[in-house]
């Protein structure tokens, strides 16, 4: 909504300037990941049995926090595929009203989402 009125404003350039930005945002969220991977994957045998319960959990720490920036990852294209949806809505239920008013479509009754 604009603030002002019941309408809903969509704006595009803001829109695709989100969707870039939550697509590079994924895409070093998923880097991050594989980082962490790698840092849970390190060698810690040489620490012998002092270190054993320190090894253990080193691993099961950076092994959650992958899974972390994994879900990270995930919902940020998730949401960034949202937005590039609900413009597509918009846009289609904009052509539509656009021909109804102009009465060269029969349209239909319903909103496709």
């Amino acid at each position: 909504m604009d603030g002002k009125s019941e309408r809903v404003v969509w704006d595009h350039p803001g829109a695709a300037a989100y969707v870039r930005a939550a697509g590079d945002a994924a895409a070093l969220l998923d880097t991050a990941r594989g980082h962490a991977e790698a840092v849970a994957g390190i060698d810690l045998a040489g620490l012998g049995t002092l270190g054993e319960d320190f090894a253990a959990a080193w691993g099961a720490a950076w092994t959650t926090h992958s899974g972390h920036l994994a879900t990270a990852s995930a919902l940020t294209d998730a949401y960034g595929r949202a937005i590039t949806g609900w413009g597509a809505v918009l846009d289609a239920t904009d052509a539509e009203s656009a021909a109804r008013i102009a009465g060269i479509g029969s349209g239909s009754d319903d909103v496709q989402a």
